[in-house]
């Protein structure tokens, strides 16, 4: 979901598109693909392949823990990268560090509770977006709602495949779209 916030941000925002150079944006999207997927996802295929986690799919809730504090700190890790840019604008460094802040807040969660950590990641993505919008008066509507309706997919797929209560799903959106949204809002990072 980091990746795809960069490529809205940087690729389809109608002001942040103009005011960085097009070579910036792809740099931020080499960066964010090494560090919040290929990094994370070779490190759990690592923890598959060394028999910490049963699957993949990281279906047992116990085993979600290691993974999860691995994939969080690679995505601090970018933010690290992104906050030491000089001019980067306020709400998007909000937006990502309120991200990984409902990571963190999720992944607390699921150490007692199974929570939807895919409907908060796409919900994260949409809280982001939804704030930097609003902040800097830009209308993507379309983009908005195409995200709000892929919270509802995810949401509805992790039902039909038996994943998760309606709860979970619930609390996986709320917690991913309300921590993002208010940072990226009130420009809340450090």
């Amino acid at each position: 979901m980091p990746l795809l916030g960069v490529i809205f941000v940087f690729k389809i925002h109608a002001i942040y598109r103009i005011i960085y150079p097009n070579d910036f944006g792809n740099l931020l999207i080499l960066l964010a693909s090494i560090l919040t997927l290929v990094f994370p996802f070779v490190s759990i295929y690592v923890l598959y392949r060394s028999g910490m986690v049963s699957d993949l799919s990281l279906t047992n809730r116990k085993e979600r823990l290691l993974p999860s504090v691995i994939t969080v700190a690679y995505y601090l890790g970018f933010y690290y990268f992104i906050r030491r840019i000089n001019g980067l604008d306020e709400p998007i460094l909000a937006g990502y560090f309120g991200g990984c802040l409902a990571l963190i807040v999720s992944i607390v969660i699921t150490s007692k509770w199974k929570i939807s950590l895919h409907t908060q990641g796409i919900s994260s993505l949409a809280g982001m977006i939804t704030g930097v919008t609003q902040v800097t008066f830009v209308s993507h509507t379309g983009l908005i709602v195409a995200l709000l309706a892929c919270i509802g997919l995810v949401g509805t797929s992790r039902l039909i495949l038996n994943k998760h209560t309606p709860f979970q799903v619930y609390a996986g959106a709320l917690v991913g779209f309300a921590i993002p949204y208010w940072f990226a809002v009130n420009e809340w990072a450090i």
